[in-house]
């Protein structure tokens, strides 16, 4: 007879460890009310929109702005390549044989 209350008592511990199954579906309205939370945010998040589109906006700009100045400012960079007074002779040449630009 003991070991039939062993084994009962066993069994019955065991089965207060084990986990409730989980549900197959969600429950009713669930859905919903994930849909209109998360409506709700997408709203709250518009007014935010509008400052990250005008940054990048303006990170576009500073880009291109960049590329025309390095455009234009080429004929200058040409200019102070090809100078040829003896000294920015001297000059370039201690640049060259400083850093070996060359």
């Amino acid at each position: 007879m003991k070991s039939t209350e062993e084994f009962l008592s066993r069994v019955f511990t065991l089965a207060r460890r084990v986990r409730p199954p989980l549900p197959g579906e969600l429950p009713y309205g669930l859905e919903t009310a994930v849909l209109a939370h998360w409506r709700a945010a997408a709203g709250e998040r518009s007014g935010q929109g509008s400052i990250v589109r005008g940054l990048r906006w303006a990170a576009l700009f500073a880009c291109l702005l960049a590329f025309l100045a390095g455009l234009l400012g080429n004929d200058q960079v040409s200019a102070f390549r090809n100078r040829f007074d003896p000294e920015s002779s001297v000059a370039d040449s201690a640049v060259v044989s400083g850093y070996d630009y060359e």
